[in-house]
């Protein structure tokens, strides 16, 4: 009998437990509050696609107990109109992984060996995609960076350092004052306004989106094909998670009133902007950033950050984005189409169809008992 078993009820509150001593770097074991359990039961038991042929797999200890875990959410994906059945990892964890060192490879070789089509890591860090390498997955360069938008640099600096020390956030003000004197004496590369965007943006509803995001106009050969049911809980999933700031979602339109690109990004007055989804005509790239960085702009954002994509890379590079690495993205499949696609910069991944938007592994205000 296997010790690598798929995730039921009974395993959700050791899951969560375990949860708080790899993300929170904490040994107190503290009870896990009831919206962690709900969202750990919401997102890897009872997701609306959720395929009972790849589940969230668990590992068992000799002594009895979960030991490790690997989260999996199915994505049902189209790739020139034929079915694609895609599966995406999220939380890998092991206790004490110094004693069980190869449990951590036990449970993606687990997942790998599953009868999906391709499995999509994003983001991943660098220790992790290693091991995906030694497994057969590959890096697709242009979709493993991030970038980042300057719009307000004192903002910025004053934002990166709250995260530091709470404290700081009061200068807040003075850098809003601050930054206003940088942009009238000459901050070109930072001004983001209605002029450098002709195009017209809309708030997008979930209908409109979900058109766009699935259609085969937005010319991503691979792309989501969520059902309305699926992409309205994931949204009520983001729009429940505000420790990134409030979800703004919008379609940005060309002349003929046609949509072109679309965006989702959290964030709010002296934040980052953290850009969710980002989906872009081929044709359309520029005008849909200079959208993004406007409305990002009027939020009161001081910068916005996102993921690469083949297609941004030009738009980014003449708009003096940031590019770096912290985080990649790594595929895993047998089907060369899948893979050309990935690789070209013709698949829409990453977003809501990587694991950036599901609570359990960014948003850790869950716990009773305070930070630990």
């Amino acid at each position: 009998m296997s010790d690598i078993v798929p995730l039921a009820d009974p395993h959700l509150d050791a899951v969560a437990r375990l949860l708080r001593r790899t993300f929170r770097g904490t040994s107190v074991d503290v009870p896990p509050s009831p919206a962690l359990l709900a969202d750990l039961r919401a997102i890897f038991l009872d997701h609306p696609d959720r395929d009972p042929g790849i589940p969230s797999l668990v590992w068992q200890k000799p002594g009895g107990g979960v030991g490790g875990f690997m989260g999996v959410v199915p994505l049902p994906m189209r790739l020139d109109g034929r079915t694609v059945r895609a599966a995406l990892p999220s939380s890998l964890m092991v206790d004490d992984p110094a004693k069980n060192p190869l449990v951590g490879a036990r449970l993606v070789r687990a997942f790998l060996s599953g009868p999906q089509d391709v499995s999509i890591s994003e983001p991943i860090n660098e220790r992790a995609q290693g091991l995906w390498r030694k497994l057969g997955a590959e890096v697709p360069v242009t979709e493993s960076m991030e970038w980042l938008k300057v719009l307000r640099p004192v903002g910025l600096a004053v934002a990166l350092a709250a995260d530091k020390r709470a404290f700081l956030g009061r200068l807040r003000g003075a850098a809003r004052l601050a930054d206003r004197v940088a942009l009238r004496l000459g901050g070109s590369r930072l001004k983001t306004d209605a002029a450098a965007r002709p195009l017209e943006t809309v708030a997008a509803g979930d209908e409109a989106l979900l058109a766009f995001l699935t259609d085969a106009g937005s010319d991503y050969r691979l792309r989501p094909d969520w059902s309305p049911a699926t992409f309205a809980w994931m949204l009520r999933h983001v729009e429940g998670s505000p420790s990134r700031g409030t979800p703004v979602r919008r379609l940005v339109l060309d002349r003929k009133g046609k949509p072109v690109g679309a965006f989702l990004f959290q964030g709010g007055p002296g934040r980052i902007a953290f850009v969710l989804h980002l989906a872009v005509r081929n044709d359309a790239a520029g005008a849909v950033l200079d959208a993004l960085f406007a409305e990002a702009a009027a939020a009161g954002c001081v910068a916005v950050k996102g993921r690469t994509q083949a297609r941004l890379l030009p738009a980014l590079l003449t708009r003096n984005a940031i590019l770096f690495r912290r985080h990649g993205m790594m595929i895993h499949t047998r089907d060369s189409d899948i893979r050309a696609a990935i690789h070209a910069g013709d698949a829409s991944t990453g977003g809501l169809g990587g694991e950036s938007w599901m609570r359990p592994g960014g948003d850790l205000a869950y716990w009773e008992g305070g930070p630990g």
